[in-house]
């Protein structure tokens, strides 16, 4: 899916080596590891990391002092962050679509997925995050707290916001809580994929005080705990199912089977895969084969389509012809002689 993220423009940099009160502004929020700037303008900057998985982008706005707006738009399937605060923070982060998984202290993975708003402490961030479906967008909001209370004193005179009482009611000492599917939220969030060009830091600022009335009015035991969580070997183990499955979908299988054989319980399997990839098992093994057929259409003429109906798993020429159908809305045959 092409995100509508606002257009930037700007200057490549060298790498690490950028100049600018936005720049450093930014590492005052902390450290994130290695990465590479493609651009960046008075008020904005260009962020990409990279590795041997596939590469992110986070497009940084200075919203106030200490208060940032990040868009963030992923296309790998992990990232070893080292990012650490070096102040007290608050951060909302938005899952647009796409899931995140990350590993906490105590053994427990937390899962981020569509539609769902984190408020973080951002105290366990350090570690390596996981993207199970191999993508990920969606929006940050950052607060340092000492230099955002002050810019809200000065800038938002007159409304009732309090960072530090917004991070204890739904984070506590330093914990995280996620809430899934609000609806003032979710429109709050969609809105900054509407941003006018000509009026981007003013409808910024518009949108991350309403954030903070929204979230000061809110009491953490009314909203819907929407956050996911599995120990740490139950997802290690659907994450080998997965792998299992994708690496040899000629064969078939069954849920029992693959509990055995991974010694996981079959509801744990069936909840912690549906958590992680979006879809149960069936649903995304079918459309993940449907998917590898599309390509040896295009790119494999030397394959027959019985043959690639064999490739993917499907023993009958004419029940892949119909999956395929469904799914596609057109034969093999018909997708094969189209123009890629």
């Amino acid at each position: 899916m092409k995100q509508d993220t606002p257009a930037y423009e700007g200057r490549t940099e060298d790498f690490n080596k950028v100049p600018g009160a936005l720049w450093d502004t930014f590492h005052n929020f902390g450290q994130i590891g290695e990465y590479r700037v493609l651009a960046q303008t008075d008020d904005c900057v260009v962020i990409r990391l990279e590795n041997e998985t596939g590469e992110g982008d986070m497009i940084l706005y200075q919203v106030f002092d200490g208060i940032f707006l990040m868009y963030n738009d992923f296309h790998m399937s992990q990232y070893h962050s080292m990012y650490q605060a070096v102040n007290t923070m608050l951060a909302v982060d938005y899952c647009r679509e796409g899931s995140l998984t990350m590993e906490w202290d105590n053994g427990m993975y937390c899962m981020k997925k569509a539609g769902s708003v984190c408020i973080d402490s951002r105290v366990h961030h350090k570690g390596v995050t996981y993207f199970p479906t191999n993508h990920y967008h969606g929006i940050t909001i950052g607060f340092t707290s000492s230099l955002a209370e002050k810019s809200l004193e000065e800038s938002a005179a007159g409304i009732p916001i309090d960072l530090a009482a917004i991070r204890k009611k739904f984070c506590g000492g330093d914990g995280y809580f996620i809430i899934q599917e609000d609806k003032t939220l979710k429109r709050l969030f969609t809105d900054l994929y509407r941003v006018p060009e000509n009026a981007k830091l003013p409808y910024f600022r518009t949108k991350v005080l309403e954030l903070l009335v929204c979230l000061s009015v809110m009491e953490a035991k009314d909203a819907v705990d929407g956050g996911t969580y599995f120990y740490k070997d139950k997802v290690e183990k659907t994450r080998a199912v997965q792998k299992l499955i994708s690496e040899n979908m000629d064969q078939d299988y069954t849920i029992e089977s693959l509990a055995e054989q991974f010694d996981i319980s079959q509801t744990a399997l069936k909840d912690c895969f549906k958590s992680l990839y979006g879809k149960p098992i069936y649903t995304w093994l079918k459309e993940y084969r449907i998917g590898k057929a599309r390509e040896y259409l295009t790119e494999r003429d030397d394959m027959s389509i019985c043959n690639i109906a064999g490739a993917v798993g499907y023993k009958s020429q004419a029940k892949f012809g119909a999956v395929f159908k469904k799914l596609c809305g057109m034969t093999p045959n018909e997708y094969r002689n189209q123009k890629h």
